[in-house]
């Protein structure tokens, strides 16, 4: 395809309207393409479209400017401007502009000075580099309801202090899960539709961050209850008391989870208990790989990433427990 392209050039600067004719004895040359003429986009080439796609332009990461010079004709009567995503950002035969990480539309238009025009559309895909913050393609992340509370996902997270969803900015809340870590927000009260979003550090500086639709038709969670009552738990109490741990998840359900599913304690604290702690462990109270005693300061959930480990471990030692003291666990759920 790119040889056909570049000899329709070549014809087209022998015998079309670019034309190099001697006017004088010392055989000055002058172009005969006048403003009359159609424009033409000659160079640089657009790859073919797809299945009604345009084909990819470029793709570079977001640390290398968008440079792209273009050659027209009938040249001093035209115009080229350049848009992304609809937007205009560059005029005159060159681009030089930075992208943050995303996926853009450029598209290049040519015009004469008697409004004939001609364009060109081309993907653009910006990469992240190495240790950005990315966000991940978790559905229930990217389709959020206004005014709700969400979620995302990611990986170097922690880096992001705000987000920002169109042209509103947002402050957000990381909290680390391992792997399954994410930062919280609020969403705001915005016109349903797709937005952008970017990604800031405590330095100021902007990331891509793909987009996000606002929207009242939601993916909802299906919550998959394996217990749920008001059990009470303090490993002060004496051997024997059926309040010493919480032991009602049964072995056989807790190996019937799924590895890399999310099990969800909800609990709510007794106000009287002087501390209020929970631990997960095995039957054996031997703690489970990744956790560790945590101090509980109000009604909330603990979520437990399930490993084949912890699988192996649980089977090894007879069950699953819930131990610590000062809380009740009111319901446990799986993702």
């Amino acid at each position: 395809m790119k040889k056909i392209y570049y000899l329709a050039i070549l014809i087209l600067l022998m015998t079309g309207n670019i034309a190099l004719t001697s006017c004088s004895s010392d055989d000055a040359p002058f172009i005969t393409a006048n403003e009359d003429d159609e424009p033409r986009i000659l160079d640089p080439y657009f790859p073919d479209w797809t299945n009604g796609e345009p084909g990819e332009f470029k793709n570079i990461t977001r640390d290398v400017n968008l440079e792209a010079y273009v050659i027209v004709t009938p040249s001093e009567f035209t115009t080229v401007k350049w848009y992304i995503d609809d937007v205009e950002v560059a005029e005159g035969l060159n681009i030089d502009i930075p992208l943050i990480a995303g996926n853009y539309m450029l598209k290049v238009v040519a015009t004469t000075t008697k409004g004939k025009s001609t364009s060109r559309t081309g993907r653009v895909v910006v990469r992240p580099c190495a240790g950005d913050p990315v966000p991940g393609k978790d559905i229930y992340d990217l389709q959020v309801r206004p005014g709700s509370k969400a979620k995302l996902h990611g990986s170097n997270m922690d880096k992001v202090t705000k987000i920002v969803l169109g042209e509103t900015e947002v402050p957000v809340t990381f909290v680390d899960k391992g792997e399954e870590s994410y930062v919280e927000y609020e969403v705001p009260n915005l016109p349903l539709g797709t937005y952008k979003v970017k990604l800031i550090d405590a330095e100021g500086m902007v990331y891509g961050g793909g987009s996000i639709e606002l929207s009242n038709d939601v993916p909802e969670i299906k919550e998959n209850i394996l217990w749920e009552g008001h059990h009470y738990v303090s490993w002060d109490l004496p051997d024997g008391d059926p309040n010493k741990t919480f032991n009602l998840l049964s072995k056989e359900q807790f190996l019937g989870i799924a590895v890399g599913s999310k099990l969800i304690i909800t609990y709510s604290l007794e106000p009287s208990a002087e501390y209020h702690q929970m631990q997960l462990t095995t039957a054996w109270w031997t703690e489970l790989p990744g956790t560790s005693k945590v101090d509980l300061a109000e009604d909330g959930t603990i979520e437990l990433v399930i490993s084949q480990e912890i699988i192996d471990l649980v089977n090894q030692q007879d069950g699953f427990l819930c131990v610590g003291h000062g809380y009740y666990v009111d319901k446990i759920t799986v993702e």
